[in-house]
């Protein structure tokens, strides 16, 4: 949270590739991005979400370019650590790491970044799963999401 109010939320196991439910997992988008989100944006065709596509491709690209820096901080925070995203059988052993290295696509050229970042987002777009998990939430905990 800033001076401001701002707050940002990272849910760095999910960030790491850890879903609920692991393999069963309902949440298979790439990030959750619900109606409801887009609904604030004003919609798909606004000009605020087509800023946001704009900034989450820039923040993708920018996070390839730095991706040294943010493994290195990965590797500093696994060391000994018995965090579920970092230890057991999924996660441990530095599975974790390679993890990161994929969802960062460092394997894709520049070039073709742009359209992937995007193909995120169109896949995350009111994921079926999401809103599975999220109807799931609610009935058996309570929480609207």
């Amino acid at each position: 949270i800033d001076t401001q109010g701002h707050l940002i939320f990272i849910d760095f196991g999910f960030a790491l590739g850890m879903a609920p439910g692991h393999q069963f997992s309902m949440e298979r988008a790439p990030f959750k991005l619900t109606k409801e989100y887009i609904e604030v944006m004003g919609g798909i065709g606004s000009d605020c979400y087509k800023e946001f596509k704009r900034l989450f491709v820039a923040g993708f690209e920018e996070a390839r370019i730095n991706y040294q820096i943010a493994l290195g901080m990965v590797e500093i925070m696994m060391y000994k650590s018995n965090y579920p995203c970092f230890s057991g059988r999924r996660y441990g052993g530095g599975k974790a790491l390679l993890l990161l290295e994929k969802r960062l696509m460092l394997n894709v050229p520049d070039r073709k970044i742009k359209k992937r970042a995007l193909n995120l987002i169109r896949q995350s777009r009111q994921h079926g799963g999401t809103w599975l998990y999220d109807v799931f939430q609610k009935a058996t905990n309570g929480i609207a999401v």
